[in-house]
């Protein structure tokens, strides 16, 4: 598996792409059908009792994790962005 995605901790490897992708979707056009479902909240309200945990609740935990600084912009810059991505294969 170690020579497939070439890190040994498939974690973090997970969690760099889910980076990598949230980056992404950020910087698309308004117009585009994923961004306008990723922005997309609907009318009705939740169940009652813990709430699942949602793809982007765990995008910002990663992003927490990874103490990036100022982060809204740098998503904006893809290589800065890629950078900080960088850091979280190696994250601890």
């Amino acid at each position: 598996m170690d020579k497939v995605i070439k890190h040994k901790n498939i974690i973090n490897f997970a969690r760099a792409q889910r980076l990598e992708w949230y980056g992404h979707i950020e910087r698309m056009q308004e117009t585009r059908m994923v961004k306008a479902i990723h922005a997309w909240k609907p009318i009705s309200k939740r169940p009652m009792g813990r709430p699942k945990i949602r793809w982007e609740d765990d995008v910002k935990k990663d992003i927490q994790r990874l103490k990036v600084p100022n982060w809204k912009t740098l998503v904006q810059e893809r290589g800065r962005w890629k950078e900080a991505v960088g850091k979280a294969k190696t994250l601890h």
